[in-house]
């Protein structure tokens, strides 16, 4: 396991913790920003397949183990996502701004609605949308974005840096 695989899943790590302490320390009940959303909106616009695949899984995984829904529901949707936006965002490169932050919007968006119909199929409980907390949560979403691009971006550089110099393998 190479060290910026360790570190990507550490950050998913810290933004899982973060994505469910904070809106319970600010009382934020009906909405809240996917963290590991933006993980997976980066690693679709810059990671290779195989890689950004699994890192992908990892953040889902975290994002099983914060939330109260079937097992595995957010690692299905997270290689999903993933694997949607690979495709239809082949043309789609951001660095983050303004940018990530539209994107992130969509993502959640569309991300949210996927989540209610399969949670509701897994459940047997039916389909139910609250458009007023998915718009909420995706309005956090994209603000965000940007933080976390930043953050991935960085990691990401300082690897490509260290590999152009030769200290990194």
């Amino acid at each position: 396991m190479t060290l910026r695989i360790a570190l990507v899943v550490a950050l998913c790590f810290v933004l899982a913790v973060a994505e469910s302490v904070v809106p319970f320390v600010l009382q934020l009940r009906s909405a809240r920003p996917d963290l590991l959303l933006v993980v997976v909106l980066y690693l679709a616009l810059h990671d290779d397949v195989m890689q950004g695949a699994a890192l992908s899984a990892a953040a889902g995984y975290f994002s099983d183990l914060t939330s109260a829904t079937p097992v595995f529901l957010y690692t299905f949707l997270a290689v999903l996502t993933f694997v949607v936006l690979r495709i239809a965002g082949s043309g789609l490169k951001t660095e983050g701004g303004a940018q990530s932050a539209v994107v992130a919007f969509g993502a959640s968006l569309v991300h949210a609605l996927i989540a209610a119909a399969v949670f509701g199929f897994f459940t047997g409980t039916g389909v139910h949308f609250a458009p007023v907390p998915m718009l909420w949560s995706a309005f956090g979403t994209a603000l965000a974005a940007p933080l976390v691009f930043l953050l991935l971006r960085r990691l990401d550089s300082n690897f490509v840096h260290a590999e152009e110099s030769g200290g990194l393998r």
